[in-house]
């Protein structure tokens, strides 16, 4: 079994960060390429160096210390004011103790469960989408359903927004969706 690897995951949530942020900013549609690195987003879970301020000039570095700095300095480029560039920043940082991207493999298991079992779902409700993982499983046994996706983090909703167009997607907790939805 492979070793998480902090810096290839922090490398790749960058691009994938970069090329959502693109596809937000030309309102294009993803190619097959552009979702291939959206797909690679896996969260900030383990990396929780992302929380801790950058070491001030000759403080001690880590090996993530100029990917952490490439982050912040394209979110501070990219975003429209300070006000926004904090909220991305926050999703992130919450996200290190939060987020949690269940395997696909678990989830088509599930999938493929309910489909052995004779169960379409119609509609489907994913509360805490991250990159879409259950609405991408749940589609191919079901796929005209109607989907609602809820992700909390900005980042992660831009990129499950880019990886998901057809779907309805809330960049919102599940926790302000309305009664009797």
């Amino acid at each position: 079994m492979a070793r998480f690897n902090k810096t290839e995951h922090l490398r790749q949530n960058i691009e994938a960060i970069k090329v959502a942020i693109e596809l937000e900013k030309t309102g294009n549609e993803a190619t097959p390429q552009q979702k291939e690195i959206l797909q690679a987003y896996s969260g900030f879970g383990a990396i929780k160096e992302v929380i801790d301020p950058l070491p001030k000039e000759g403080g001690k570095q880590t090996a993530l210390t100029p990917l952490i700095e490439e982050l912040q300095t394209f979110l501070r480029e990219n975003t429209a004011n300070d006000k926004e560039y904090k909220r991305y920043m926050d999703g992130i940082k919450d996200s290190v103790m939060t987020a949690f991207y269940t395997p696909p493999v678990i989830v088509e298991a599930l999938a493929g469960t309910l489909k052995d079992k004779g169960i379409e779902p119609k509609r489907f409700l994913d509360p805490s989408a991250g990159t879409g993982v259950f609405s991408d499983s749940f589609r191919t046994i079901s796929p005209d359903s109607e989907i609602t996706c809820f992700e909390k983090d900005p980042v992660t909703g831009i990129i499950l927004k880019h990886l998901s167009p057809n779907d309805n997607i809330r960049m919102q907790g599940y926790e302000t969706i309305e009664p009797k939805y």
